[in-house]
């Protein structure tokens, strides 16, 4: 049986963008940092095509770690993305 703590890494943090249905490009992202917390936000573009999350994670870090990722996902598209960053 899997637990929510099984989402969760022991050092880091594990970052999962899933696309929303439609259009605009919009991703629902969860963060899921060591120690048990979790981050949530939506992750979109303005119209000068800069990267907007609501709301804004307060850890620099994720929020910083978050944005990179969007510049993959805004090229690519891609229905999942997730990634490990220590």
């Amino acid at each position: 049986m899997v637990s929510s703590q099984d989402l969760h890494p022991t050092d880091g943090a594990r970052f999962v963008c899933e696309r929303e249905p439609g259009e605009p490009l919009r991703y629902r992202a969860t963060v899921y940092l060591a120690g048990g917390a979790t981050v949530a936000a939506a992750l979109a573009w303005d119209e000068a095509g800069q990267a907007v999350l609501a709301p804004a994670p307060a850890d620099a870090w994720v929020r910083e770690e978050l944005l990179k990722l969007a510049r993959v996902l805004k090229h690519t598209g891609q229905p999942r993305l997730h990634r490990w960053r220590g």
